[in-house]
């Protein structure tokens, strides 16, 4: 069970992607449907392989998308927040979760029953919309990922540190300037690869001028070759 005040979870639920602009009814109706809890941190909340049969929606908190190597090397795919579902495309095609979702941190999580989401659609049609885009987004994000593994590891780490830097960079005098305010192992598993193998790499764009390392600060000094890299190109 959770500590969440109910009007609070209703709050966070109308504020889902999926189902933006469903009625207030139909909220209140998933609120009803669903069981809410608590949880701590590095608590698995799907397993791949098992039955997709319920879904969820991060109602605080954070959980990561991994994928787990027979050598037993994980590989993050994306880091979910507060508002965000939990395998709701896995239990609206029915079969199995093809990855595993765990806390990263204390969370709560409202889970519902697969067959929720089939009766939000019959009752609330427009909803299948907004489902659909949010599928066909995250298939061309997904793609995109595939994509960028195929590249070696310091032009993975080019693609990750160009996205951190557009998207959170700050101005310096000498370029971008980013943070990595996660662990070693968390960014290398961002990237598909060990720490050890992080490290190299970022000693690699160093070496070619493109970024300076000062711990975990780190400062884009050419964009366009760390762009360049990051797609597969390089003049090396």
């Amino acid at each position: 069970m959770s500590r969440m005040e109910r009007s609070v979870a209703l709050e966070i639920l109308r504020r889902c992607r999926l189902w933006s602009g469903a009625s207030e009814v139909a909220v209140r109706g998933l609120l009803d449907a669903a069981v809410i809890r608590d949880v701590d941190a590095g608590e698995v909340l799907a397993e791949a392989g098992a039955p997709a049969d319920s879904f969820g929606v991060l109602l605080a908190g954070e959980a990561r998308v991994y994928h787990l190597g027979m050598d037993g090397r994980r590989m993050d795919f994306e880091i979910l927040k507060a508002t965000e579902p939990l395998a709701a495309i896995a239990a609206l095609a029915g079969g199995r979760y093809p990855a595993f979702i765990e806390t990263i941190g204390p969370s709560t999580v409202a889970w519902l029953p697969r067959s929720a989401l089939f009766g939000l659609l019959e009752s609330e049609p427009r909803v299948a919309k907004t489902i659909i885009t949010d599928l066909a987004s995250r298939l061309v994000a997904f793609s995109s990922q595939v994509q960028v593994l195929r590249l070696d590891v310091p032009s993975r780490v080019a693609a990750h540190l160009l996205h951190l830097a557009l998207s959170s960079g700050t101005k310096s005098p000498d370029g971008l300037q980013v943070v990595l305010e996660r662990s070693k192992a968390d960014v290398a598993a961002a990237v598909g690869t060990v720490p050890e193998t992080l490290s190299r790499a970022l000693a690699k764009l160093a070496e070619e001028g493109i970024i300076k390392v000062d711990g975990q600060k780190i400062t884009v000094l050419d964009v366009r070759s760390l762009a360049e890299r990051g797609s597969g190109w390089s003049k090396s």
